[in-house]
């Protein structure tokens, strides 16, 4: 089949509104704008992976501090909190977290039952862990603090910052009140989304984002910069667009 005929076929496959995008950007070349989806989908993998490991990381940094700052609050009754900030959570994190606690529990307790009978956790207890695996990227974006003071959680986020998350960046220090260190993991938030729904990274500046990638991760820990912008192929797929 020639090979103009097999990218009408995948055109056609994609659907127009979804490939029309491509097709434009490749000037009506269809042959140039298949070139350019793949390429896309090339670019997608890549900050897939980045996005993953750097979501793992900064999901146990944020841990790690909030374990340390959990177990200090005091109860009512007397007494502190247990280390297990998604179990017993003391306040304000409790509140801020509610939603995201519920779903990520209901989410464990359905991995759970998926597990085959040989699994040695096949009917063991839900633990912190296991509701901290099944928190999204987006649940820790939202600890930190907000730039925009109308949030609902907004004083909150400013004494979790004070109190706690500040400790979770320590290669951050000319950023005392994490907006910078929130404004790059926004951004990074909101390009997980669209890598993980395939949609055209066309208009993104993978230079800056694989950028803010590094970046944070330098923050969180700064030994680990070079190794993380290292093992990234974003900056290598971005280079290669066709158009």
């Amino acid at each position: 089949m020639p090979q103009s005929e097999t990218t009408a076929l995948i055109a056609t496959s994609l659907h127009v509104s979804r490939f029309g995008t491509y097709a434009t950007a490749a000037g009506g070349d269809m042959d140039l704008a298949l070139r350019l989806y793949l390429w896309n989908v090339q670019l997608a993998g890549a900050f897939h992976s980045s996005l993953g490991l750097l979501e793992v990381i900064l999901r146990n940094a944020i841990d790690a501090e909030l374990r340390t700052w959990n177990a200090a609050q005091p109860k009512a009754d007397g007494g502190t909190h247990a280390p297990e900030w998604l179990i017993d959570p003391a306040r304000p994190l409790n509140s801020m977290t509610a939603n995201a606690r519920r779903t990520a529990e209901a989410n464990a307790v359905r991995a759970r039952a998926a597990r085959p009978r040989s699994h040695p956790r096949k009917t063991a207890p839900i633990t912190h862990d296991d509701i901290l695996a099944q928190l999204t990227f987006g649940v820790f974006v939202r600890l930190l603090p907000a730039p925009d003071a109308t949030d609902k959680h907004s004083r909150a986020r400013e004494v979790l910052w004070s109190q706690a998350l500040v400790n979770a960046f320590p290669g951050s220090r000319d950023d005392p009140d994490g907006l910078v260190v929130a404004d790059r993991a926004a951004r990074l938030h909101a390009l997980r989304n669209r890598v993980a729904h395939m949609e055209p990274l066309l208009a993104v500046n993978a230079t800056a984002r694989h950028r803010d990638a590094v970046r944070l991760v330098g923050a969180i820990n700064p030994a680990l910069q070079g190794w993380f912008a290292g093992v990234s192929t974003v900056r290598e797929v971005a280079r290669a667009r066709p158009v």
